[in-house]
Parts: structure tokens; sequence; C-alpha cells
């Protein structure tokens, strides 16, 4: 059926119903939408015709109709003094906000903007925009969010054009309506949720999935700006993506998460180059407006009791200690973006030097996914950050730089600093005999080496060669052999077995117990001078060519 344009503006500048003007051309109305003289057709019983305003040129006005109604929108709602709210981002159900009073086409300086509707309740205010045609555009919406002003559009394009049902609209129905700010659910914003975490870093790559929402950009006179920040005012400042050097604006997502998007809707530059982009200007900007630029390089540290331990191995007594340095405390006060070195080919994205000196150079290149270089060079020190997320960019604020970051080789020196050795506690198999016969291996601390059972009578401390318990046992016995010591001998005995037993299970057993009477399970029994013991010869030469080097420490207690 044809929508007919039935409400028109008199004079005054007044809505005014098709019936309540005089019929023909001289009804004094014009079109909402473009302001040309009407004609009131109302005069026949409207059974054959529906009573319509037309415009006088006998031009077809597409917009006439959705004015009309947005006229209506404002002037019902400066009535009604009330708004049905939408539900809140956080999931709460939205109530009926009943205002003092409200102020329509208002212009406010502050933003340059002019809202169809500003609601006024107590010491407070919401802005009320009715669309039509359009929805609120993206750089209206990022300057109401900027200006922290409570805003909801509703879409009245679902309204007949009736002022009983534009009523019931705005203050009985919740669909059709969208918070642009909302103060009174907690705005989140990117990096804030707990899935941005270090975790989630190894889930995007594990699964090639990332969720980007951008919170950097560069203001109009170049300097950074985080939106998270207090300082942040886009009524004040123009703002530009720090990848493609777009104009941006705000944007808020049906969670009530803010980011930056470009104004343009038909740009959206890659995700890592964003990210490539962002970590390079957060710590250009890092260095050269905080008075310290520390770096955690790991190092290796040794044993304090290094020249004192028997059990001392350089390559098993030292950890990799995570040592904090302020570059400016060395010397270092420049931080120079995309800088070109001498032989090098392309441009780092940072380099950190002494003043008019490359000799201790440091270069910080960044891995944000496809978008990376790799620097390999002797010459310089490097580190490399590693970026997934905002999560990644926002701990480059202020968190120590090193987390999720390498250093070359150039880095890895060895520290004076030694450290305790009950923070090294490096264990160590050792094997103990006992008076009775019967032993015992077993991985100890270092930090224990010296304490003893009083029935031991030989103690072998594996410093180095074997690693594994079953292994240093086997090759314990051999020695007690050699040396005559009383000892169960089963575990280097030819006639020990494994074999399947019920279920599956394995079972170690005596090969000889059915026939001479031994024991089924020698292990668990430890049988003394069995007569029927017979050496493994195989082990000996096993022994023999792979424990020619086995260092350890032989305590006899007899």
């Amino acid at each position: 059926m044809k929508a007919y344009l039935t409400y028109a503006l008199n004079q005054k500048g007044d809505l005014v119903h098709i019936n309540s003007v005089p019929n023909g051309n001289d009804c004094g109305c014009i079109c909402p939408h473009c302001k040309s003289e009407l004609c009131a057709k109302n005069g026949g019983t409207g059974e054959k015709m529906v009573h319509h305003f037309a415009h006088l040129s006998g031009a077809d006005c597409v917009g006439a109709i959705e004015s009309a109604l947005h006229k209506m929108a404002k002037d019902v709602m400066k009535d009604a003094l009330c708004i049905q709210l939408p539900d809140r981002l956080d999931g709460r159900k939205g109530e009926l906000l009943k205002l003092d009073r409200v102020e329509v086409e208002f212009y406010d300086k502050d933003t340059h903007l002019r809202p169809d509707c500003i609601g006024y309740y107590g010491d407070k205010i919401i802005w009320i925009e009715f669309k039509r045609t359009h929805a609120v555009d993206t750089k209206k919406r990022g300057k109401i969010i900027s200006a922290k002003i409570d805003c909801v559009e509703l879409d009245i394009n679902v309204c007949p054009l009736d002022p009983d049902a534009v009523r019931k609209f705005i203050t009985e129905e919740s669909d059709n309506r969208i918070w642009i700010r909302d103060t009174k659910t907690k705005p989140r914003h990117a990096g804030s949720g707990s899935r941005y975490s270090s975790d989630y870093d190894d889930y995007c790559d594990y699964y090639g999935y990332r969720h980007i929402q951008r919170v950097f950009a560069l203001d109009e006179n170049g300097a950074l700006v985080n939106l998270l920040s207090d300082e942040f005012d886009m009524n004040t400042h123009s703002y530009y993506c720090v990848a493609c050097g777009k104009e941006l604006t705000i944007d808020v997502d049906a969670a009530g998460t803010y980011s930056f998007a470009h104004i343009d809707e038909g740009v959206h530059c890659e995700d890592d180059l964003y990210l490539h982009e962002a970590a390079k200007e957060i710590l250009h900007w890092r260095f050269n407006s905080k008075d310290e630029f520390e770096i955690l390089v790991p190092q290796k540290q040794y044993c304090a009791e290094k020249f004192n331990c028997n059990l001392f191995l350089k390559e098993l007594c030292s950890t990799s200690k995570i040592v904090p340095y302020n570059l400016k405390d060395y010397g270092y006060n420049e931080c120079a973006k995309n800088f070109l070195l001498p032989d090098f080919k392309y441009k780092c994205d940072l380099v950190i030097k002494k003043k008019d000196s490359l000799k201790d150079a440091i270069i910080i290149t960044i891995d944000a996914g496809n978008c990376h270089v790799d620097v390999d060079t002797e010459d310089y020190r490097v580190i490399e950050f590693r970026v997934r997320n905002d999560f990644s960019l926002l701990k480059l604020i202020d968190s120590p730089i090193g987390e999720r970051a390498t250093f070359n080789k150039q880095f890895y020196r060895e520290n004076s600093k030694s450290i305790p050795r009950t923070e090294m506690d490096r264990e160590v198999l050792k094997f103990s005999l006992f008076s009775s016969g019967k032993y015992y291996i077993d991985e100890i601390s270092c930090t224990k080496f010296n304490e003893h059972k009083f029935s031991t009578v030989l103690e072998y401390v594996f410093v180095d060669g074997i690693n594994i318990k079953d292994e240093a046992k086997r090759y314990s016995l051999l020695k007690c052999y050699e040396q005559k010591r009383k000892a169960c001998y089963c575990e280097i005995c030819w006639f020990l077995v494994k074999t399947s037993g019920f279920y599956g299970m394995s079972e170690t057993i005596c090969k000889r117990y059915k026939t001479k009477g031994t024991p089924h399970y020698p292990l668990v029994t430890m049988p003394l001078d069995c007569p029927y013991f017979s050496i493994d010869k195989d082990l000996v030469s096993f022994a023999q060519l792979n424990y020619g080097n086995v260092k350890l420490i032989e305590n006899r207690f007899e």
C-alpha cells in the first residue's frame, strides 16, 4: 500500500495533520523535507481517496514522510518526558527513564554537534538520536563517546506516521534501539578482558586466529595516543591510523568495547601492520618520555660453591637469571625509528644507541606475524619482540622490556654474580649400599649430598655421564660385583627376565624359579649369595662401551 504524507509543517513550524487544515493550495503548509509548498487533499469523504498532502510542483519527494516522522518523534519526546531505554550492555534490562525536560536540536559547543533531543533528569543528561535513513555516523559516534555523554539511538523507521504509535514506540517498547554510550555499564576496552594474556598469544599462534581492537593512534602532531588514557579527547584533536595514516574515530561494538575505527568504513589496514607500527611507536615514545628504559636480559650465573664442590659442572650448575638493565644508566640516550645501519639493506624498526656512536648499538625488531623482518647479524645486539594482540601492546607501555622477547647471542654473557647452592639445588643420582646387602638409588638434591643412613657402607654419586636411574643402578652393581661386595646381584644376572603376566602386565622374574627353586620375584625379596647367579655379559659389554667416561664420587664408610 502506498504511504501518504499525512503530516506537514504549518507556518509556525509545527506538525499539523491533513484534516486540521483547509483543503487546497491555501492550506499554508510546507514539506518537512524539501520545504516546498504543499496542497491539502482532504475535500472528500476519504472513502475513495486517502486524505494527504501533495507537492504543488507535482514532484515526488522521497524523504517527506521520513522527515515528518523524524519531526514527530522529537515533538513526542518533548511532550512525553520519558523514554524506554535499551537493554544495558552488560545484559541488564533497560528501564523507563523519566525526564525533567527535553530540548530539541540544541547545538553543543563542546562537540560541535546538534543532537535530535537532549533529556535532562536531575544533574544528568542523555542524548536521544532518531534514526531515519542513516544511523549515527562513525565520526559523530566517536565524538559522543569521547565526550562521555550518554546517548541512545532509536530506529523510528519501524513506526507509522502516527503520533500515538510513535509515543508507544518511544515510551513502552525496548526493541529497535541501541546505546551509543552507556555510563551505567562499565566500559570495556581492548586488552582488559581475561582472554587477553600471554596464553592467549599462544592460542592465537596455534589456531591462527586473532581479534584485534585498536586502541593506539597518532594525533595531528604525530604524537602517540592511547584510547584508554584519561587525556584522550576526540573533540579537541584529530586521530590517524599508525599503520596507514587514514583518519580515525571511536567505535563501540555490541559488547560495549571501544576501539579506533577508520572514518572511511571501506578502509581497513592489516592487523599485523597495525600491531607492528603501534609497537614501534610505543617503544619510541617510552624511551623518549620516561627516565628509565629497563630491559630484562637473561644471563648465565653459576653456583656460589663452584670452587668448593665436587659435584660442580659448568653446564649443569648454572641457571639463566633475568638481570634488569636500565639502558639510560649505561649511556644510551637516543632511540631512532626506521634507522638504516651501515651495510644494512633495510631499515631497522628501532635502534637504541649512544650519542654519535654505533659501537654498542642495540637493534629492536618487532615480530607481528606476517609483518616481520629477521635481523641476522653478529655485529650488534638484537632484541626481537613478539606482539599478537592489544594486550601485548599495552604491556609495552610500562612493563620491563623482555617478556615474550628473544635476545641474540651477543647478549648472553657470563655474569660475575653467583647464586647460592640452595637456589641452584641441582639434582644428582646417588646409589647407596647398606650393610644388610640391600641397596637404594634415587635422585637427591645437591644440598643433601652429605646426608647418609648409619648402615651405609658404600655410596656412588653420579656427577656426569649417566642420568637414568636404572642405568645408574646397573652400573653401580657391576662396580660392586668387581669389588666383591655383599649385595643382591639379581639385576645384573643373566637369569633375570621380563615377561608378560596377567592382563598384559609386565613382570620381572627369575628364569630358574621352577627348576632350582630360586625366588619367583627376586627384586622383591633381594636374595644374597645366590648359588645360581651368572653375570649378564651383555650388560658388561654395554657398560664398557658406553660408560667409559662416567664421572662419579665414591664414598666408603667401612
